[in-house]
């Protein structure tokens, strides 16, 4: 009985966090979008930057607030969950808790102007989907994390250089480490779905 338990422990685990995933493409399509239209803009000579990461800004919090209210609903508290799922919702709080003052202090900097603000979020976000990958042993997570690092180092050392193409390489890590990762979990996770009839 006690096997049985622990099974089922796991495969609820497995479950809750392939469900999960659905936020990493929620989450990589709204920044995504925001990069290519602020690029765009950028491109076309038009002032609205401000615009499209505020309009983002809105929309993020909207959905932070709901998967905040999904996880504490009444009829969610009954549902046992492991360490490592408690653990990594905790992580979940801290990144956007980091998210949000590494934000207001590119403002306060005037970082965001020239750029390196970009750098700084990829490294953010790889750090989360390293722990994230790990956590779970998903091993995309964990090649979006190295991608993420690696196009932060690529805008510290060659920011001057590249310009408005820093919002370019900020999308393609968003590619790498949200959108294809996601959207691979997600397929997955629909298909056993139907497999089994859920």
């Amino acid at each position: 009985a006690s096997l049985r338990l622990i099974e089922q422990m796991i495969n609820r685990a497995r479950k809750e966090e392939k469900d999960s995933r659905l936020g990493w493409v929620i989450w990589g399509w709204l920044l995504f979008l925001a990069t290519m239209a602020h690029y765009v803009l950028i491109k076309n000579k038009i002032n609205g930057g401000n615009i499209v990461w505020n309009s983002f800004g809105i929309i993020a919090i909207v959905f932070v607030l709901y998967e905040v209210f999904v996880k504490t609903r009444p009829e969610r508290k009954g549902k046992v969950k492991t360490y490592t799922n408690e653990l990594v919702d905790r992580m979940g709080i801290a990144f956007f808790i980091s998210l949000g003052i590494m934000v207001f202090g590119n403002y306060q900097s005037e970082t965001n102007y020239n750029g390196l603000n970009f750098g700084y979020l990829l490294l953010l976000y790889g750090f989360w989907m390293f722990i994230h990958g790990s956590a779970f042993r998903y091993r995309w997570l964990l090649g979006g994390a190295v991608f993420n690092w690696i196009g932060a180092l690529v805008i510290f050392y060659f920011r001057e250089k590249l310009g408005a193409e820093v919002l370019l390489i900020h999308a393609i890590c968003i590619v790498a480490g949200y959108l294809i990762p996601g959207h691979i979990a997600w397929k997955n996770f629909s298909k056993n779905n139907s497999l089994t009839g859920n």
